[in-house]
């Protein structure tokens, strides 16, 4: 259950399905799965508002009130449109009903009532405004639980946009698949916890484009430690150093490319910073770099599975020139911080040397240095699918929710995360964890950040509040355990 569907994607899924039975059946199930919810988790018999909207979401919602009263529960239903505005199966919900109806501009809050939330469904495109939007202000400022139907009523299920105002849910039911706006933007924040229903659908996998990151996409393909294999079979990792003030940016890399089970990582770091290296990380290898004619010598004669650049490099002239030259010569390259933004003039070289062995790492602001042409404005998923059309590589777009695009566009979205990770040297360690996967040479470079940013965000939400940079790499071998148990390993 890993596709997360948009709009789109859902409402084909189900045409194909209605034309193997009939619709209504299927919106009779949903309405039945949402009642048992609330008769499951709300003994009390508390009185209920039902809110109804014109579409099939209202249907739902009207199968939901018909089950609660036929049960003894109190229910108010409050619709949005006039009774005879209902056609096709939420006219044959609002017939089966035979309750009372009132209209939504004569809503009024009972203090301890349960709010069902039925108004608009996963089509909504226009903003909710006028009394729609003096409704939603008022259950949201009050204390009343919210079950909202499919998904909260004014969330944009493509882009978890709000639309002018939406109702904040303490519970989301929804049918057969998440959707994007469950997880992504701020409907993630007013979806509340989410239960995913099965209405009878048929269990064929619908074409998506889209997926929620979890193990169960990439742990058959975790690079685990043999029992009998040895540092050199573990991968070679070479780390890029960076300038004298921030050698933490690459120590906070290299450990956690240790930490992740890479045999062997080497940082090539210049005269001046290889003592700092020497003294605080005795257990990383070291070569002196001095010099581009050094690095291509280097390149030559070492054997290396993958290439972090980036982590404290400084953005100059000569970091460009190093770059273009490890991304020349190396198959497996990561690429984060000022080994992209050093190319924001010379934008088309940087495109002409990515391809689908390598991955980049931008969070929001060095995206738009090496992308200003894509709109800031778009949601993120619509950023990352425009910048691969451009690279043809793959990409981690670090965010609240960070979404991780392959070269062949096919995304994955996680939000196995917490705020915590809003902190300095975090994206430092993730490319440490992306660069040891990729160099272990069991995982393609698309599902090792995928790998790397589950794990990364996992730590953290192992954590209390005031997780720095170094409680990430500390974590990794409690993740990895973690990892070890998941349940289809």
């Amino acid at each position: 259950m890993n596709e997360i569907f948009s709009s789109e994607e859902m409402k084909r899924f189900e045409q194909k399905q209605f034309l193997k039975r009939n619709s209504y059946s299927f919106m009779q199930k949903a309405g039945s799965r949402v009642f048992e919810f609330i008769s499951n988790n709300f003994k009390n018999k508390q009185p209920i508002i039902v809110l109804c909207g014109p579409g099939n979401n209202g249907g739902d919602g009207f199968v939901v009130a018909r089950h609660l009263m036929d049960h003894g529960y109190s229910v108010e239903v409050y619709i949005f449109a006039g009774a005879n505005n209902y056609k096709g199966d939420a006219l044959t919900a609002l017939k089966e009903f035979r309750g009372e109806l009132k209209k939504i501009n004569l809503f009024k809050l009972q203090k301890n009532a349960l709010i069902v939330d039925a108004l608009f469904g996963i089509g909504l495109k226009r903003n909710i405004k006028g009394i729609l939007s003096k409704v939603f202000r008022k259950i949201n400022q009050s204390k009343n639980t919210v079950v909202s139907v499919d998904i909260p009523s004014g969330v944009c299920s493509n882009t978890g946009e709000i639309l002018g105002n939406a109702i904040k849910a303490d519970f989301t039911i929804t049918f057969h698949r998440k959707k994007i706006g469950h997880i992504f933007g701020f409907g993630k924040q007013f979806s509340g916890r989410i239960k995913v229903v099965d209405i009878g659908f048929s269990p064929r996998k619908a074409k998506t484009r889209c997926y929620e990151n979890s193990p169960d996409l990439w742990v058959k393909y975790f690079p685990w430690k043999k029992p009998f294999g040895h540092k050199y079979s573990r991968g070679r990792v070479i780390i890029y150093g960076g300038q004298k003030e921030f050698t933490g940016a690459t120590i906070l890399s290299a450990q956690a490319a240790l930490r992740t089970g890479t045999g062997s990582v080497k940082i090539a770091c210049s005269k001046d910073t290889l003592p700092i290296y020497s003294v605080k990380f005795p257990s990383v290898l070291k070569t002196e770099m001095n010099s581009i004619f050094q690095l291509e010598n280097f390149l030559k004669k070492e054997k290396i599975t993958s290439f972090l650049i980036g982590p404290g490099s400084g953005s100059n002239k000569n970091i460009k020139e190093i770059t273009k030259l490890i991304l020349k010569k190396v198959k497996y390259v990561v690429l984060d911080a000022d080994a992209l933004t050093c190319f924001q003039d010379d934008l088309k070289t940087l495109y002409s040397l990515l391809d689908k062995d390598k991955i980049i790492t931008p969070h929001s602001g060095e995206f738009h240095k090496i992308f200003p042409n894509i709109k800031k404005d778009l949601n993120n998923i619509d950023k990352a699918l425009s910048a691969v059309k451009l690279i043809k590589s793959n990409i981690i777009l670090k965010g609240p929710c960070t979404v991780i695009v392959s070269h062949n566009k096919r995304i994955v979205i996680n939000d196995h995360a917490s705020s915590e990770l809003a902190v300095i040297g975090s994206g430092d360690v993730l490319s440490g964890l992306v660069v040891s996967l990729v160099g272990q040479k069991k995982i393609n470079p698309f599902l090792a950040g995928c790998a790397a940013t589950w794990l990364h965000g996992d730590i953290a939400k192992h954590y209390e509040k005031g997780l720095i940079a170094e409680d990430l790499v500390q974590g990794i071998p409690d993740a990895l355990k973690r990892l070890k148990k998941w349940k289809t390993y």
